[in-house]
């Protein structure tokens, strides 16, 4: 299987709006998202700024032999220090488990060389289990890890 990971462009955006439904739906195991009236879910309210090239945040498609797979949102932070923070990372369960996802997050985390931080919600355990693995196989080997408002954050160096 061919895995391609790219910058999401402009025209790619209501895509991505669409792949967010799924991701917020799949997430509903770990959240009390609830749906709207409508029969949807309320959409990220920074979703725009992804497609701001002034700020830093970076869209990326998922696809598989030409066919959609995902959706990855990465943003570049400079508050108390400089670094890389991976938002949102989301693959089509159709495509789980079959070395997709840890293709993505490789050629995505090695884009932007430097810190990286990530979290996962804590009672989200396979997430955890799938970072955990990433993170040993491709960075330097240092993780830091802290707990904050039901969050499991993980800080490392690409």
């Amino acid at each position: 299987m061919e895995v391609v990971v790219s910058r999401a462009t402009q025209y790619d955006r209501k895509l991505i709006e669409n792949l967010l439904q799924f991701y917020i739906y799949d997430f509903t195991e770990f959240t009390s998202a609830s749906i709207l009236e409508n029969g949807s879910y309320n959409t990220m309210p920074d979703l725009d700024s992804y497609w701001n090239n002034l700020n830093g945040n970076h869209p990326y498609l998922i696809k598989v032999n030409d066919e959609i797979a995902g959706f990855i949102l990465t943003k570049e932070k400079e508050e108390t220090r400089k670094y890389n923070y991976l938002a949102h990372f989301f693959i089509l369960r159709k495509f789980r488990r079959l070395g997709i996802g840890s293709k993505a997050a490789e050629h995505v985390l090695k884009i932007f060389k430097g810190e990286w931080e990530l979290y996962q919600l804590e009672n989200n355990i396979p997430a955890q289990k799938f970072w955990d693995r990433i993170i040993e196989e491709i960075s330097d080997g240092e993780v830091k890890v802290r707990f904050e408002n039901g969050r499991r954050y993980q800080n490392f160096i690409m």
